[in-house]
């Protein structure tokens, strides 16, 4: 048989529980409870701007093989970057017109 000190401390417990419910509730509480959510920042993706949600879908199960290829592809880029030689770049009608003289090779 529970002792009565079990039974006043459970409902005590109960109570307190029923208190922040009764709180949660109401005009008032709803809008406590979004300035709360304001002030302590964005929590989901959709809130998210910027390098935080960057970095979210980087971390992502299902966006992993788009940053394989993502990074595959920057890291091509940057090697054939440093292996393009100053014999390359006067040979590029493409650099000569956009990074070179201003004007395209004639043919």
């Amino acid at each position: 048989m529970p002792d009565y000190a079990e039974v006043n401390e459970y409902f005590q417990k109960r109570m307190e529980e029923s208190r922040s419910v009764w709180a949660k509730r109401g005009k008032e509480a709803r809008i406590a409870a979004y300035n709360q959510r304001l002030a302590e920042g964005p929590k989901t993706w959709r809130q998210m701007k910027g390098m935080p949600l960057i970095i979210h879908e980087i971390k992502h199960v299902g966006n992993r093989p788009f940053m394989w290829g993502f990074l595959t592809i920057a890291l091509g880029t940057v090697y054939i970057q440093t292996k393009f030689t100053d014999e390359m770049r006067a040979n590029s009608d493409y650099w000569q017109t956009f990074h070179g003289s201003g004007k395209p090779k004639a043919h």
